[in-house]
């Protein structure tokens, strides 16, 4: 990671849109034309700049290192939290059953033990389908002081690169 750049890890369930959600907030791809998604294979990493962020009043360089969320992985974990400076929990209604167990492990992980605050770390709930809520997903206390943000990519993208940007904000005055 080069030192200028803002590491920002995402991470969550299999098959709960982390890659959509990375490759919108970075222009990667136009989310009308995107395909069938594809489990990513270990890690993926997208380099952008973010503009205008309100902190600084300038661009920031983002690194949003698309995780995958296959726990055969897992022996990875140790390298992808080296450095890290916040962490994107994302779940979604196809993986709202395992969603509070699965998140529980990541938060520990990858906030807790690196002793990120909770500005780093915010949870993006995909709504997949209709469902705005996230209180359903039942998380646990631990959770309580975490942002939690209802987003959906078809009807509130907008909402989504906001509520982005504020979290590159809260992160930015953590560090």
């Amino acid at each position: 990671m080069q030192p200028n750049k803002l590491k920002i890890l995402m991470i969550g369930p299999s098959e709960s849109g982390k890659t959509q959600i990375a490759n919108f907030l970075s222009n990667s791809i136009n989310i009308d034309e995107a395909g069938n998604p594809k489990p990513t294979q270990g890690l993926r990493i997208v380099e952008f700049e973010q503009s205008n962020i309100n902190y600084t009043g300038r661009n920031v360089d983002i690194e949003l290192w698309d995780c995958s969320g296959d726990h055969r992985f897992e022996s990875c974990w140790p390298a992808l939290r080296f450095g890290v400076k916040g962490v994107i929990l994302v779940c979604s209604s196809n993986t709202s059953e395992v969603a509070p167990r699965e998140l529980e492990l990541l938060y520990n992980y990858f906030v807790s033990q690196p002793k990120l605050s909770t500005k780093q770390c915010v949870v993006f709930y995909n709504c997949v389908d209709d469902q705005y809520d996230v209180g359903h997903l039942n998380l646990s206390s631990t959770f309580s002081r975490i942002s939690q943000v209802a987003v959906n990519l078809r009807t509130e993208r907008e909402r989504l690169k906001t509520e982005f940007s504020n979290y590159i904000t809260s992160v930015l005055q953590s560090v």
